[in-house]
């Protein structure tokens, strides 16, 4: 009777020990779920970007989600929209996208969804995804590209890096056909 017991006993903590890990792997998936939500949320928010006190960068957006993890990031989950300035504060370009996510670590930004960059001389880079570097003062993508000139001019690939005003463009793997106005300047 007392080996029986015994063996009713065993076959108990093994089952508690294999419920407990269950419930600690629940747990854990739980807390996981409850660190990655916003600490704070923002409406219309404006932020300035500066570098030695002088203004590089407006963003601007309707929602602004802040998450104090490891990596901490901040989110835009309603889009967003950036005006790069010149020193003398006028835009040299304004870059919209649906998506944006700031990583503090990385010091960048990266947008998503309907990306369009326009520079004050109208030319238009549209992509589905970029990362602004905010030291370096430089956007990238590895995702298609199209850069289309006021005089008509289009050029298209996958990959580019650009300055914030997209005076300097690099397009790495060109695709497709470049087309241009007749009557205006051979690329």
């Amino acid at each position: 009777m007392l080996r029986k017991n015994f063996n009713w006993i065993i076959i108990g903590l093994g089952l508690c020990v294999i419920a407990c890990s269950n419930d600690l792997d629940k747990v854990n998936t739980i807390s996981a779920k409850i660190a990655e939500k916003p600490v704070e949320r923002s409406k219309n928010v404006d932020l300035i970007f500066s570098d030695s006190a002088k203004v590089k960068a407006e963003l601007k957006t309707p929602e602004y989600l802040q998450y104090k993890v490891q990596n901490p990031y901040d989110e835009m989950p309603k889009g967003l929209k950036i005006d790069f300035f010149s020193p003398d504060l006028l835009i040299e370009s304004t870059l919209t996208a649906k998506y944006g996510i700031r990583r503090y670590n990385e010091q960048n930004i990266e947008v998503r969804d309907s990306v369009v960059v326009v520079n004050k001389n109208g030319k238009r880079l549209t992509t589905e995804q970029l990362i602004w570097d905010q030291p370096k003062h430089m956007i990238f993508s590895d995702k298609f590209v199209k850069i289309t000139s006021p005089d008509g001019t289009v050029q298209q690939g996958y990959g580019m890096e650009a300055n914030e005003d997209l005076s300097n463009i690099r397009i790495k793997k060109f695709s497709g056909e470049l087309y241009y106005k007749e009557g205006s300047e051979t690329p």
